[in-house]
């Protein structure tokens, strides 16, 4: 194939992770000009986090507070600008996890002079990092990829704060990691697109991506678990949050997200997956992706690890396993029409879609 246009957009304008990194907020708002923001939070991870921004507090930056709704939707996106505007903030502060984030970059996006800026909660996604918002119904169901022109101002990361969230957040986030590679391989291995040096980039920050959570991810639920922010711990939190972030934003169109999480927006019209976190249905979706690709090999070799964090391989780990071939049918159909596969150079169809979930299904009954 020959390359398609497409733009690089490596990131927010600051990162930083380090502990007690929040400290340092007030001078950097000032230095944008601040002095109103509105922060946005959640209710139990607020409790966690809240400590942690007392300098902010103590500070003459007059702060808003807004209690997230629970979902990306674009009512709430209306509920922040409102309050934005009625204060003249100057900037909007997310702290939270990815659905509050999505809101609060597409706050910012909507308003083109506000800074945004983003304290994680837990290690669960890319999102903080990645210039889009995925919005969806007030129930929770999904409908669709709003891309963003514009990028996060700051983000900012104490593990203090990520290491308190519950375990089953930090292994979603390994499972949405791990799509990385598994997702954008096959277009990235192409001759063509080796010759880019960006889609260079974005093989080898997948590679990692993948690689790291295989090797090391156990261990840092391990460190979380007992609570001790070790190298290890901090190593895997920065590649879920902000190195996953860099394969998109180094590959465009070219390293986004694909079928596996087509797939996961799909089951997301079932009720009974709606307890089940975003990266862990995604990582469902990778087993899917593996399996549209016939690399068994490969799924056999994931399996100790799915099993040992208890990532589901098979539609029974997500209450799914009563589906039948009309409501199959009708999943794949739904993945197929996902923005992300039509955004994307991967291609599929719903039949092909369709036989790898019965084959993966047939797979593990062996």
């Amino acid at each position: 194939m020959s390359l398609a246009p497409f733009i690089v957009r490596p990131g927010p304008q600051e990162y930083e992770c380090r502990i007690g990194v929040l400290d340092t907020l007030p001078e950097r708002l000032k230095a944008h000009g601040v002095s109103r923001v509105v922060l946005v939070h959640g209710h139990v991870s607020w409790e966690n986090a809240k400590p942690f921004l007392s300098a902010l507090f103590e500070s003459e930056i007059e702060v808003t507070q807004h209690t997230f709704c629970g979902e990306s939707t674009y009512a709430e996106v209306e509920r922040v600008k409102a309050l934005v505007n009625e204060t003249s903030a100057q900037a909007v502060i997310g702290v939270g996890s990815g659905k509050l984030v999505d809101v609060v970059k597409h706050v910012a996006e909507d308003i083109p002079p506000l800074y945004s800026v983003l304290v994680p909660t837990l290690a669960s996604n890319c999102a903080p990092w990645a210039p889009l918002s995925v919005m969806y119904s007030s129930e929770g169901v999904f409908e669709k990829v709003d891309w963003l022109k514009k990028e996060v101002g700051l983000l900012l990361v104490d593990p203090r704060i990520v290491i308190t969230a519950p375990k089953k957040y930090l292994v979603a986030g390994i499972g949405d990691t791990i799509a990385k590679w598994y997702e954008s391989e096959k277009i990235l291995a192409q001759q063509e697109t080796q010759a880019s040096a960006f889609l260079k980039a974005a093989r080898a920050q997948a590679y990692v991506c993948k690689q790291t959570m295989v090797d090391k991810g156990d261990q840092a639920v391990a460190d979380r678990d007992a609570q001790e922010v070790t190298d290890t711990f901090v190593e895997v939190a920065e590649i879920i949050i902000a190195i996953s972030g860099l394969v998109g934003g180094f590959g465009d169109a070219y390293a986004r997200a694909t079928l596996a999480h087509a797939i996961h927006d799909a089951i997301t019209a079932f009720p009974e997956t709606h307890d089940f976190l975003h990266g862990t249905k995604v990582a469902y979706g990778v087993m899917v992706n593996l399996a549209y690709e016939h690399k068994w090999d490969e799924i056999d070799k994931l399996i100790p690890f799915y099993e040992t964090l208890q990532l589901p391989k098979k539609l029974s780990d997500m209450n799914l396993g009563y589906l039948n071939e009309a409501q199959l049918r009708q999943m794949a159909q739904d993945a197929q029409e996902d923005d992300l596969l039509k955004v994307s150079f991967y291609e599929t169809t719903p039949e092909l879609i369709y036989q790898a979930v019965v084959d993966l299904e047939n797979h593990f009954k062996q």
